[in-house]
């Protein structure tokens, strides 16, 4: 009995378990001095944020690409804070952008 127990919990776990973890994460805030926009992606820069947390090869630049669901809105926000000149922070997951080197946006605050 107990090496049945012990074998369901083992495959409930594994079941829970991803095969890809992206390590996903907030950023501190700051301005967008600069915004790149290609038929590809939009990637913005942001001096004052370093977060990387799915270790791109780059996080110099922050992206998000068309074929994003949420492409059309995370743009506006972007080009919105970029002529405001307000703050903005990210949620970050995965690499995107050009040859996907760059953090990926998926969600934008913007501040006051």
């Amino acid at each position: 009995m107990a090496i049945k127990l012990k074998s369901f919990l083992l495959i409930l776990v594994l079941c829970f378990i991803s095969p890809r973890s992206d390590a996903s994460g907030g950023t501190g805030s700051g301005v967008i001095e600069n915004i790149y926009v290609n038929n590809g992606w939009t990637m913005v820069h942001v001096p004052a944020i370093t977060n990387n947390p799915d270790n791109c090869p780059s996080a110099s630049y922050f992206a998000i690409r068309p074929s994003d669901a949420n492409y059309i809105t995370l743009h506006s926000t972007l080009l919105a804070a970029f002529m405001a000149e307000k703050p903005v922070r990210f949620w970050l997951s995965g690499c995107g952008g050009q040859n996907n080197n760059h953090p990926k946006i998926v969600s934008v605050w913007m501040y006051k």
